[in-house]
């Protein structure tokens, strides 16, 4: 997301070193990292926004859309990407069902439940 967002702006290398192992301490670092006023920081907006209430991290509006469930489901924010299912070709006949009652009302509500934006 972060080249897409920057395009052809070269992005500095990532360091080698001090690298969170979970999202809890990408948040963590995202937050405290030297406060310069042009740093920028990715992270899902339940992340930022419910899991690590900190207060630190200030969700970045884009042409005064603010990153919320409803621009994100409606694809209004466009810093927003989709979850995909890799099945890898499997032909386990479990898989099938499992991706249907995902997007099935109650799949979605669960979605929404754990926090994370639903389809609709």
């Amino acid at each position: 997301m972060l080249q897409k967002f920057m395009g052809d702006t070269r992005l500095m290398t990532p360091p080698k070193e001090d690298v969170a192992d979970i999202m809890s301490g990408i948040i963590k670092q995202t937050s405290s990292y030297r406060n310069y006023k042009n740093a920028l920081g990715y992270s899902f907006l339940f992340y930022a926004s419910e899991m690590n209430q900190s207060g630190e991290i200030a969700l970045l509006a884009i042409d005064g859309v603010k990153p919320d469930k409803e621009s994100i489901r409606s694809g209004q924010y466009p810093l927003a990407t989709e979850f995909y299912a890799v099945t890898a070709g499997s032909n386990n006949p479990n898989i099938q069902p499992f991706l249907d009652w995902m997007q099935s009302a109650q799949g979605q509500e669960l979605v929404e439940k754990t926090g994370y934006t639903s389809l609709k």
